[in-house]
């Protein structure tokens, strides 16, 4: 029988693929641990941890994009509410709700001192 040593010696130049077949082949293998497994996964090129580095002014533009999504959509949720509120529901001409004046005649109906 091998001790661990010559077995880990032996299996130094093998792919972890060829590995794992010789475990399922030999009952009386012992794993000597995940030292070697993570040396073989570093081995691998598509296991790389290479980072690109990205132009600085596209990181900036993908950190803002980031970071204004969510507040965008709400402003978008919010002129899309009003759109539907005051025409689909309201039965109003659509192009008066984009106009200023038909605002501030709804907050002096709300806030009207009656």
């Amino acid at each position: 029988m091998e001790t661990k040593k010559e077995t880990a010696a032996a299996l130094e130049g093998l792919t972890a693929a060829e590995r794992t077949g010789l475990q399922g082949a030999s009952s009386s293998y012992k794993s000597t641990g995940a030292p070697q497994q993570r040396k073989a996964d570093k081995e691998q090129p598509g296991k790389s941890e290479v980072r690109v580095k990205r132009n600085p002014a596209l990181r900036v533009f993908l950190w803002l994009l980031r970071k204004s999504i969510v507040p965008l959509l709400c402003l978008l949720a919010v002129v899309g509410g009003l759109y539907i509120g005051f025409s689909v529901i309201g039965k109003q001409p659509g192009s008066e709700v984009f106009e200023w004046s038909t605002w501030r005649h709804m907050y002096d109906l709300v806030f009207a001192d009656s």
